[in-house]
């Protein structure tokens, strides 16, 4: 699972006019960037070694960076946040999500240097491995 897979899983339940992946180029309002967790997480593997593996776990960061409104802004990352925690068995770019869990609720982080509010949802995006993938 590569972050562009969850990019675009992002941008497919159609929440925000742009989906950015790794940065927020042009800071446009309605955008959703998608990153790799910053975050420490401890590593997993299957008993029995890498071989027997049948999922694998990514750390995301979506940075909701929507509006002037504060209300707005916290709707919509209420919504994306409702979104990924009801996917379940999404095929994207062929690879199977079997679900997200978000990591805990929607953070807000205040509004950047242009007044815009910015929301922060952390998850973890359990996906099937596929065979002969290796950890």
């Amino acid at each position: 699972m590569m972050l562009s897979d969850v990019r675009d899983y992002v941008e497919s339940i159609e929440l925000a006019d742009h989906v950015y992946m790794g940065s927020l180029p042009d800071k446009q309002e309605k955008s959703i960037g998608v990153y790799n967790s910053k975050h420490q997480q401890e590593y997993k593997t299957a008993l029995g070694g890498p071989q027997l593996v049948s999922y694998g776990t990514k750390y995301v960061t979506l940075l909701i960076h929507w509006n002037n409104s504060p209300r707005e802004s916290e709707k919509t990352a209420m919504t994306a946040f409702d979104a990924v925690k009801a996917a379940r068995n999404v095929t994207v770019n062929n690879q199977l999500i079997k679900f997200i869990q978000p990591l805990y609720e929607p953070q807000d982080v205040g509004k950047d240097d242009a007044g815009i509010c910015e929301w922060v949802i952390e998850m973890a995006v359990i996906y099937e491995k596929g065979k002969g993938e290796k950890e």
